[in-house]
């Protein structure tokens, strides 16, 4: 049964409204929905991974060295991956973790995950993020997911997560921001963790990740590593 933890939300009142078009999702608006239609008509449409141009090689070049040494450094012996995607290129990374979970809602994804990636370490789960529990982890990692959600779905997102007991986040943030635009579920926009509505205090740790997507606008965009106890959401 999936559960919301108990909290007021903070609405996110001054959050500017999306002034594009709206998307042309399925009807029901569900997570689960629109993120599994994205990812059948490969709506991104990257060379290298069915997860979008955020996960190809190139852009994850700085993550793919510096990860472990996150793990190393904080004596990481589980990780949460919220969302895996398509496990590209964490499939070429070598984590010295004891175990791992790969968590998606796309149920054909965590399938094909579990097939070909699946062992006695790593364990992949249909799990939505927001709503379902999650396991407890050293570290969760979370990368180019907020970006997609509603702010109230990225509180309700992060709450679900310090919900689970796990101990650090490391999450996508882009630092330079000053405003966080409001957006329908699955779209896309530049998210700053420290701006209106979060408020999220600053990371322990910044890793600019050398963004060369997207024409190069946004060079801000890094990982932001927090303390979940510490957020106080």
């Amino acid at each position: 049964m999936s559960f919301l933890p108990s909290f007021r939300l903070r609405l996110p009142l001054g959050a500017p409204p999306h002034k594009g078009p709206r998307p042309n999702w399925p009807d029901d608006g569900a997570p689960e929905t629109i993120f599994t239609h994205i990812y059948r008509t490969n709506r991104w449409r990257d060379k290298e991974s069915r997860s979008g141009p955020g996960s190809n090689l190139r852009q994850t070049h700085v993550i793919r060295q510096a990860l472990p040494q996150v793990v190393r450094e904080l004596g990481c012996k589980t990780l949460l991956d919220a969302p895996c995607g398509d496990f590209f290129w964490l499939s070429r990374v070598a984590l010295d973790v004891e175990r791992y979970w790969g968590v998606d809602v796309v149920a054909a994804l965590v399938e094909e995950n579990q097939k070909n990636y699946g062992n006695e370490v790593r364990h992949f789960l249909k799990l939505d993020l927001i709503t379902d529990p999650l396991p407890k982890a050293d570290l969760v990692f979370c990368r180019d997911c907020l970006v997609h959600f509603p702010c109230a779905d990225v509180f309700r997102a992060l709450r679900n997560i310090q919900a689970s007991g796990s101990t650090h986040l490391l999450t996508t943030t882009f630092p330079d921001e000053d405003t966080n635009e409001e957006i329908p579920m699955g779209l896309w926009r530049p998210l700053n963790l420290q701006a209106e509505p979060f408020h999220l205090p600053p990371p322990l740790r910044l890793i600019n990740e050398g963004c060369t997507h997207r024409h190069s606008k946004h060079p801000d965009k890094s990982l932001g590593l927090w303390q979940l106890a510490a957020l106080g959401l």
